[in-house]
């Protein structure tokens, strides 16, 4: 009877070692996938990031280069808004007469 409660004694030993053991496998492992899971959303949001700052730059370089443009089309109107009411008014005030 002795023996018999030792055999028992050892198997549940040997059972409660071997729950133990993967427990701490699984935990193990289930470490390292957050560790995982967590670089990648850290690249997703680095990666974010940097695009909202490319957007930015983006933005500021169209602005400028939409600013320049209207400056040119501004300085052409000036440069040409006398000659056009000159041109306007001579054909209004001059009669052909045919």
């Amino acid at each position: 009877m002795v023996i018999a409660e030792k055999a028992a004694s050892e198997i549940v030993e040997q059972a409660r070692a071997y729950r133990i053991e993967h427990l701490k496998e699984a935990r193990k492992m289930a470490t390292e996938d957050i560790n995982a899971l967590q670089t990648r959303k850290n690249e997703e949001l680095a990666n974010i990031q940097k695009q909202g700052a490319d957007q930015s730059e983006l933005t500021k370089t169209i602005q400028a280069d939409t600013g320049d443009k209207l400056a040119a089309i501004t300085a052409q109107f000036e440069k040409n808004k006398q000659d056009a009411i000159n041109k306007l008014v001579s054909a209004v005030t001059t009669a052909e007469l045919d």
